[in-house]
């Protein structure tokens, strides 16, 4: 059943100032100058990491992103092939994406990579032929995937972000608890289990399926190690 509000888990009123920080995909010095940020100068003042490993760029400091585990990477999967069918389906004007980096309208020293990010076209005014690393712009809406490596209350404090800047809605997925947090940008936040139905409403028009449907390729997961260990 629906849960008024998550429990341990969503405690926004000692959710730390700052910490919007989060988990997702690439980017490197060339994804930073092909945004518009001025040379090697101000790439040094950030002090950009060119180590090969995955940052968001957080009030001009990048910070690290934990490498993406295979169950992270298959509920991303999940989720994206449910939203996209959708829209495939109902001939809905979006486009669903993952790990692109968005700025959100907020300064150049600021960049966040979501999960997942579902974006009407009509906003991706983009010259495909010379794309930036980072868009000036934000999606309707904004998924994370909670991996057990990430501070539950930092991923919250991203979604909180995202809706201050303009997102429709953020989903919050936790594998581990097998719940979906839905916060939208009127303030209200739903805290869903697997026997309940996920729906959008105008984030995402006719949108609906079971929670438990995201999950499916970990319950295959699960099921294939019980294999193993019965043979």
């Amino acid at each position: 059943m629906t849960t008024a509000i998550a429990a341990e888990r969503v405690r926004t009123a000692v959710e730390p100032a700052g910490s919007d920080t989060g988990a997702a995909i690439p980017s490197a010095k060339e994804l930073v100058r092909a945004a518009g940020e001025p040379a090697c100068a101000d790439l040094d003042r950030y002090a950009w990491p060119d180590d090969g490993k995955r940052y968001e760029l957080v009030d001009g400091k990048p910070v690290e992103l934990p490498p993406m585990r295979v169950s992270h990477s298959a509920v991303i999967y999940t989720i994206g092939r449910l939203l996209g069918s959708h829209i495939d389906r109902a001939g809905l004007p979006y486009l669903v994406g993952m790990g692109a980096s968005f700025r959100l309208g907020m300064s150049r020293a600021n960049f966040r990579i979501p999960d997942l990010h579902i974006t009407p076209l009509a906003r991706l005014d983009i010259d495909l032929n010379d794309e930036p690393g980072v868009w000036d712009g934000y999606p309707d809406i904004a998924v994370e995937v909670v991996s057990p490596t990430d501070a539950y209350l930092d991923v919250v404090a991203k979604a909180r972000l995202y809706l201050r800047q303009g997102v429709m809605a953020a989903l919050l997925i936790d594998a581990t608890h097998r719940e979906v947090t839905v916060r939208q940008s009127d303030g209200a936040i739903r805290v869903l289990t697997a026997d309940d139905t996920l729906e959008l409403g105008a984030a995402l028009p006719g949108f609906s399926c079971p929670v438990a449907d995201i999950f499916t390729d970990l319950d295959r997961m699960a099921a294939r190690i019980t294999e193993t260990e019965g043979e």
